[in-house]
C-alpha cells in the first residue's frame, strides 16, 4: 500500500511540475500580448474605460499662472514721439485654478473618433497670487490697436474720420484698467458701438484677453479626436476642429489639424517630437524629446518647447509656411487670422530663443531657461502625462499707419515697427500622488508577469527534477531489494 502511495506522490509531484513549467513558459511569453490588451482596455477611449472618466471631467489640479506688463514710461515715450524705449515691469502672477470639462461627446464609431466640446473653468486663487485683480496696468490700448490695424487699408479720408471719431471719444494709443478687466470681466468702450459706420466689425463687445471663456462651451470649438480603438498609437490625436481637417489660417502644412489637447496621449516610447493643437492659436506647439525625469517615483520622458515652434522659416525652411504675408525674425508667431485680424504676435515669454532683435525693441524683459521654458514629462508606456508647463506671451504689432493723422492729436504717427509684450501666461499641472501610484502599478505590471512566469516555470522545473530524483532513487531502491532477494535464494 505505500509502495503504490509512493509512486502516486510521485506521479503528482511530476504532473504538477509540467503543469507549472507550461504555465510559466506561455506566461513569459505571451504576458507582453496579455498586458497590452489590459493596456488598451484602460487607456482606450470608451465611454466604460477608465481613461474617459478621467478624460472626461478631469480631476488633476491645473493652474494658470498670468503675468501682465507694465508700460511705465508711456507717456514719455508717445511724448518723445517714441525716440525713447518703452520700460516694462512685468507684475504677477495672478494664479487661478483651471478645470477641464467635456460636453457634448458624440462617439463616430464608422472610423473610432470622438466628437467634444470642452469647458474650462477659471478661478482666483489670492493666497498664491502676487497681487489682486484690481492692481492697475497701463499698456497699449488693444481696442485702439485693433481698429488702426483693421482700417490700414481704408481710403485716406475714412482714416481721417476714424481717427478724429477715436480723438473725440479720448480714445489713446495706451491706457490703464485693472487686472480684472484686462483678463477675464472686459473692458466696456463706447467706441466698439459706433465702429459699424465705419465698416470696422470687432467680434466682441468688451475687450479682455480671456473675455468670454469661462465656463463657454463654444469658446475653443468642436474637436474630433481618435479614441485609440483602431491603432492605440493614434489615441487623442486630433483629426478634425470645427469639422476641418485644416484652419484656413495658414497655408500648406502648418494649417493642419494635428496633434493633442495636450490630456491625453498614446504611448511615446518610440517618439522624438510631440505636438499640441492649440485653439487659442489655431495651431500647433511642438515639443522635442530631452531626456528623461523623474516625477513622485514614476520615471518619464521629457519634451521641452524649443525655437522650433516660432520659427517662421529663417532657421527651419518647412516653418515658412508660418509667415502670414511677411517674413519676421524667428520667435514670434502671427496669430492675426485667428484673433479677428488683430496685430496679435504669439511668442514664448520675455521671447525666450526668439531672435535679439526683438529684446532690443523694450526694456525689462529678461528670457531664462528655467523661468521660461515650455515642457511636458510623460509617461512612455501608458502616455499618461506626468508634469506639464506650457507657456505662451501676447504681443501686438505697432507701426505708423499712414493717413492717421489730425492737426492737434496723431494716435498711430512716429511709432516705429515694435512688438510690444502685453501679457503671459503659464499652465501648470502635475499628476497627484494617488494617480502616481496608479500609474507605477500599470507600468510595474509590464515586468511582474515575465518575472511571475519565469519563477512558476522554475518551481515547476523543479518539483519535476525532484520528482524525477524521487522515481530514480525509488528504482535504485528496488533494484537492490530484488539483488537481495536473488542472493538469498
Amino acid at each position: 500500500m505505500a509502495y503504490f502511495s509512493k509512486k502516486c506522490g510521485i506521479c503528482t509531484l511530476l504532473s504538477l511540475g509540467g503543469v507549472f513549467i507550461t504555465l510559466g513558459i506561455v506566461f513569459a511569453l505571451f504576458w507582453t500580448t496579455l498586458y497590452n490588451g489590459i493596456l488598451t482596455t484602460e487607456l482606450v477611449l470608451t465611454n466604460s474605460s477608465k481613461s474617459y472618466q478621467l478624460w472626461k471631467d478631469t480631476p488633476i489640479p491645473i493652474y494658470m499662472n498670468v503675468y501682465m506688463f507694465n508700460w511705465t514710461n508711456s507717456k514719455e515715450v508717445v511724448e518723445s514721439n517714441w525716440t525713447i524705449k518703452p520700460q516694462l515691469r512685468e507684475c504677477g502672477p495672478y494664479v487661478f485654478s483651471e478645470h477641464h470639462v467635456r460636453v457634448n461627446v458624440s462617439w463616430n464609431t464608422e472610423n473610432q473618433t470622438v466628437t467634444f466640446q470642452q469647458v474650462k473653468t477659471w478661478k482666483f486663487i489670492p493666497s498664491l497670487s502676487n497681487g489682486t485683480l484690481n492692481d492697475s496696468i497701463t499698456n497699449i490700448n488693444p481696442i485702439a490697436t485693433v481698429i488702426g490695424n483693421k482700417a490700414r487699408n481704408l481710403p485716406v479720408f475714412l482714416k481721417e474720420a476714424l481717427n478724429l471719431l477715436l480723438v473725440k471719444m479720448h480714445e489713446t494709443l495706451y491706457f490703464t484698467k485693472t487686472v480684472g478687466d484686462l483678463i477675464f470681466v472686459g473692458v466696456d468702450d463706447p467706441i466698439l458701438k459706433v465702429l459699424d459706420k465705419f465698416k470696422v466689425k470687432l467680434p466682441f463687445k468688451k475687450f479682455g484677453w480671456f473675455y468670454s471663456r469661462n465656463n463657454s462651451a463654444t469658446y475653443d470649438g468642436v474637436f474630433t479626436m481618435n479614441t485609440g480603438k483602431k491603432d492605440m498609437n493614434l489615441l487623442g490625436d486630433l483629426s478634425l476642429w470645427n469639422g476641418n481637417a485644416n484652419t484656413t489660417a495658414y497655408n500648406g502644412t502648418c494649417g493642419h489639424v494635428n496633434g493633442t489637447t495636450g490630456e491625453l496621449w498614446p504611448p511615446v516610447v518610440n517618439r522624438e517630437d510631440i505636438e499640441i493643437f492649440a485653439s487659442d492659436i489655431c495651431g500647433q506647439l511642438f515639443f522635442k524629446h530631452n531626456g528623461s525625469e523623474t516625477i513622485l517615483n514614476v520615471e518619464g520622458k521629457k519634451f521641452i518647447g524649443t525655437d522650433y515652434t516660432f520659427d517662421n522659416g529663417t532657421k527651419y525652411p518647412e516653418q515658412s509656411c508660418y509667415q502670414s504675408g511677411k517674413v519676421i525674425p524667428s520667435g514670434a508667431r502671427s496669430i492675426s487670422v485667428c484673433r479677428f485680424g488683430s496685430p496679435a504676435y504669439i511668442s514664448y515669454p520675455h521671447f525666450y530663443l526668439g531672435d535679439p532683435s526683438y529684446l532690443k525693441q523694450v526694456k525689462g524683459l529678461k528670457p531664462n531657461k528655467t523661468e521660461h521654458e515650455s515642457h511636458i514629462t510623460i509617461e512612455p508606456v501608458t502616455g499618461i502625462t506626468l508634469s506639464a508647463k506650457v507657456q505662451l506671451q501676447l504681443n501686438l504689432y505697432l507701426e505708423s499707419i499712414e493717413g492717421m493723422r489730425v492737426i492737434l492729436f496723431v494716435i498711430f504717427s512716429n511709432i516705429p515697427p515694435i512688438y510690444m509684450p502685453m501679457i503671459w501666461f503659464s499652465q501648470v499641472a502635475t499628476l497627484p500622488q494617488k494617480y502616481c501610484s496608479m500609474t507605477n502599478l500599470l507600468v510595474g505590471l509590464r515586468s511582474v508577469g515575465h518575472y511571475v512566469g519565469w519563477i512558476v516555470f522554475s518551481i515547476g522545473l523543479l518539483m519535476s527534477i525532484i520528482g524525477f530524483i524521487l522515481i530514480y532513487k525509488n528504482n535504485t531502491v528496488e533494484e537492490e531489494e530484488d539483488h537481495l532477494i536473488e542472493s538469498e535464494a
